[in-house]
């Protein structure tokens, strides 16, 4: 089970610490940059970033469920916190594939052709479903840490 969470964790503040430094600190920063060299930056960033978002998703619901059905005695056993967590998680990974199929795909061969208007106009979706997912994350890194104690 120490594993098991552990594995857990580490694939949730990957991705919601990563989502709360673009966000927070490293969007705001860019503004100072042309746009040109804005969203330049930001297809390498989105690169780098979304491989390790994908290890996650993938790395999430594996070792939740796991702990789930194999140490923790099944659905009918775990809180309702554990449940509420599941389905925000669920909807985390249905908007993360969503933008990255369509928004991102479409941000990323507009950057590539310097088509900068365009990718600016994607950009502008990705940071939207972002900014749900992070509000998300955070509500379901909470009641993952602490729900046991509300419910």
């Amino acid at each position: 089970m120490s594993i098991t969470i552990s594995l857990h964790l580490l694939a949730a503040i990957i991705w919601v610490g990563g989502m709360f430094f673009a966000h927070n600190f490293l969007r705001p920063a860019t503004l100072a940059l042309a746009p040109e060299q804005r969203i330049l930056l930001w297809s390498g960033v989105f690169s780098r970033f979304f491989l390790w978002v994908w290890i996650s998703v993938v790395m999430l619901p594996v070792t939740g469920y796991w702990a789930i059905f194999m140490e923790m005695g099944g659905m009918k056993a775990v809180g309702y916190h554990i449940h509420f967590m599941q389905a925000i998680g669920l909807v985390m990974i249905g908007l993360f594939a969503y933008m990255y199929l369509f928004p991102y795909r479409a941000f990323r061969r507009m950057a590539k052709e310097l088509l900068i208007p365009e990718a600016a106009m994607y950009m502008v979706k990705i940071r939207l479903i972002v900014t749900i997912n992070l509000g998300l994350g955070l509500v379901a890194s909470v009641l993952g840490g602490a729900g046991r104690y509300w419910f």
